[in-house]
């Protein structure tokens, strides 16, 4: 048992010590370009962070993640926060250069800031306040400045559990939760329709079939299905929306087949086959196939982890003992009581939560309506009390569960 006033105020003490360090940390990240399987430079530069905070082992892995273990405990808990960013369109529409970091009125501006750098920052110096502590005993804590997150969440995590045999307890992802915790979001994933026809000279359009034609119909039905979707009580309903069409690029030729790309929206318990089954069923009347595609990814390290491009939901319960750890974290902090929401978007813990069925928590310092815009930015008080919660949380992770262990 340890005092929980004490224990934050050498939290709260070393936050503000290290506070210059994680600050410097972060700008060097913004400072590097690291879009997705761009990253090495960006993970050499945790590797640099890691060592230098004291963490008894520091490693890349197959996948190219950059981590750090503080402890020798076998029981982990692993703190998630990606390396890679969306990629800048257009750098005009910024008020700061995206890779150059600006600090004004406490808000540290860059690209990456609001997804995920800032959260990479976060772990690694509530580990390095963790390790200063010295009050882990049967846990350990993998930090993991991950890869390959913005295009493919959960891909390199997978690679981790599955290929290199780590295996957390729970994981907590320091994506943007506003300092409130986050306990799950709706899946994703990219359908393929295809119509077929018969390829003739445009001249003659009479003697082929149009593929473009017989898939006006199939949108039509498509898009009609929205409103009749799987819903679910805290997600709300499905949805899905054609993003793309292709055809042959013959415009002098009746084309022989079109294909268009579903983005769909998924609440918990969908599966690949279900969503394949329904939209089947309404589309293949109509003269169309469906088919869940594979994606193309490519680690950093050369690493080839293609894989169906089908992300599925997750939803922790709130009674889940990962979630009162958090609220009780908070609350021995702030003496306030988190507010506990699910995401937006789509995290790693597609991958931990929805697929491998690990103890997934949300918390970050990031606010998600900057996330992926031209205001890309970071509170940096917020970012010091990310730190603090990361420091603190294993502490009581490790006291609640130690009867359980033993």
């Amino acid at each position: 048992m340890f005092n929980k006033n004490e224990l934050k105020a050498k939290i709260e003490t070393l936050a503000e010590e290290m506070n210059p360090d994680m600050v410097k940390f972060l700008g060097d990240l913004i400072r590097i370009q690291s879009y997705t399987s761009q990253e090495r430079p960006a993970v050499d530069r945790t590797l640099a962070e890691l060592h230098k905070i004291g963490c008894e082992e520091v490693w890349v892995d197959s996948a190219g993640n950059a981590l750090g273990r503080i402890g020798k405990g076998k029981r982990i808990i692993m703190f998630n926060a990606h390396l890679d960013t969306n990629e800048v369109s257009d750098a005009s529409q910024w008020a700061h250069p995206p890779l150059e970091p600006a600090i004004e009125d406490g808000i540290l501006y860059g690209l990456g800031a609001s997804d995920c750098k800032a959260g990479v920052a976060a772990i690694v110096y509530g580990a390095a306040i963790l390790k200063k502590l010295g009050l882990l005993e049967d846990i350990s804590v993998v930090v993991m400045g991950a890869t390959l997150e913005e295009d493919a969440e959960g891909f390199a995590l997978r690679s981790l559990v599955e290929r290199d045999g780590l295996k957390p307890e729970c994981v907590l992802l320091a994506e943007a939760t506003d300092l409130t915790l986050r306990r799950g979001h709706r899946g994703r994933c990219e359908v393929h329709i295809r119509t077929k026809g018969k390829a003739v000279h445009a001249s003659t359009p009479h003697l082929g079939e149009n593929a473009i034609v017989k898939m006006a119909p199939v949108i039509e039905a498509l898009e009609a299905m929205n409103g009749h979707l799987p819903e679910h009580p805290i997600f709300g309903p499905g949805t899905q929306v054609v993003s793309l069409i292709a055809g042959p690029h013959t415009p002098n030729s009746v084309p022989d087949w079109c294909e268009v790309a579903l983005d769909r929206r998924l609440v918990p318990g969908e599966t690949a086959e279900s969503i394949v089954e329904g939209i089947l069923q309404v589309v293949g009347p109509l003269g169309a196939s469906v088919e869940i595609p594979i994606q193309p990814v490519k680690s950093h390290t050369g690493l080839q982890l293609d894989g169906p491009s089908f992300y599925p939901g997750w939803l922790v319960d709130e009674d889940a003992e990962i979630i009162q750890v958090g609220k009780e974290t908070c609350e021995a902090l702030w003496q306030q009581a988190p507010k506990v929401d699910v995401w937006k978007f789509s995290t790693d813990g597609t991958y931990s939560a929805g697929v491998a069925g690990i103890p997934t928590l949300g918390f970050g310092p990031q606010e998600e309506p900057y996330v992926h815009t031209a205001m890309d930015q970071v509170n940096l008080e917020k970012l010091k009390k990310a730190a603090m919660f990361y420091a603190l949380y294993p502490v009581i992770y490790q006291e609640v569960t130690g009867a359980k262990s033993k």
